[in-house]
């Protein structure tokens, strides 16, 4: 089977010395010349929570030959249009895709490559770009999930063979729920990612600041109000229901906050991209990957999103230069009225 990384960034780079190390041969694919020609002189580095330098094959998109059997699809949404149009060049005719990104991204990747090309796989865990070549892992290895699935649910071969693969990489589980798995990724990040955004830190900053804390809950139980409406059963996430840290009261909220630590202790460390891309004068994936889509899908069968839309303009508004990039955007937030 031939394989490519498509997206080699933070996670990319891991799960490809991963899969390389652990006897796959696998082609690490990625727009950044500098990353690409660290990681064929030095190997992938990989720092923080793993210790591991693996010689890897790398390439740009414009070097790639011949057809590939399954890409691990790690793309930036924002980057859609100019990589979708690699891949469905050099792949299979009976090839996959596995989309691998924060969001709903199946659809965008179906479109391109056809419905009977494309699967989806939710990555539970977190890493960070630290410069060409080298990657920090920012999740404990004991957390590094995989949830694959087809789009409409069935149990096929070419899923059971990608959890093969992907066990030389983490801890794959096959799921007939896919979209109940992605809305779980997408509470989980929206609520942290963006609220470690804007309090231009980590998981762990937003887990000891109450203000954050508080604000990425409002989130989670928004997102929860709108895949009840939307008709979404949310999937356990590494054994989690989510639906436990829904409330309704003041009171409730206090009780349930304690929880939201002891489920995200284990990626306290995650810098977001969402961080990353802004301190590079970037414009983030906050609409098309995070919170733009909980109020879209709050819009279409609504639900009021208050919360999401606050801290999905407070991001745009760092990235457009309108805010400083500082803890203090938290107290631009208004909690809404919860009764007691």
């Amino acid at each position: 089977m031939r394989m490519a990384i498509m997206g080699a960034g933070s996670l990319g780079t891991i799960i490809g010395a991963l899969l390389t190390k652990n006897g796959y041969e696998t082609d690490l694919i990625d727009s950044n010349v500098q990353h690409v020609e660290a990681l064929n002189k030095s190997g992938a580095k990989i720092i923080g929570l793993m210790d591991l330098v693996q010689p890897v094959k790398a390439l740009t998109p414009d070097q790639m030959t011949g057809e590939y059997d399954l890409y691990f699809y790690l793309v930036k949404s924002t980057q859609h249009d100019q990589a979708l149009q690699h891949v469905v060049k050099h792949l299979k005719p009976d090839g996959v895709v596995l989309a691998m990104q924060n969001g709903i991204p199946e659809n965008a990747v179906a479109a391109v490559v056809g419905k009977e090309r494309t699967a989806g796989c939710i990555v539970g865990w977190g890493a960070t770009w630290m410069e060409p070549g080298v990657s920090k892992l920012t999740s404990t290895p004991d957390h590094m999930s995989y949830d694959v699935g087809e789009m409409d649910g069935k149990d096929t071969a070419r899923v059971n063979e990608i959890v093969k693969i992907l066990s030389a990489a983490g801890i794959p589980e096959k799921t007939t729920n896919l979209m109940g798995i992605r809305w779980t990724k997408l509470t989980i990040n929206s609520s942290f990612s963006t609220m470690s955004a804007v309090v231009a830190g980590t998981y762990g900053d937003v887990l000891d600041n109450p203000k954050a804390l508080t604000c990425a809950a409002h989130i989670w139980q928004e997102a929860l109000a709108v895949a009840k409406a939307a008709g979404v059963s949310p999937e356990p996430l590494q054994g989690f229901d989510i639906r436990q840290l829904d409330f309704e009261t003041q009171k409730e909220r206090a009780e349930k906050l304690p929880l939201f630590s002891k489920l995200l202790t284990p990626h306290r460390s995650i810098k977001t991209g969402i961080l990353f891309d802004i301190e590079a004068g970037r414009m983030p994936e906050i609409e098309t990957a995070y919170n733009g889509i909980i109020c879209e899908w709050g819009e279409k069968y609504g639900v009021q999103t208050p919360v999401n839309k606050q801290v999905l303009d407070i991001v745009k508004g760092m990235a457009n230069g309108e805010y400083k990039i500082e803890p203090a955007n938290v107290d631009r937030v208004k909690i809404p009225d919860f009764p007691a």
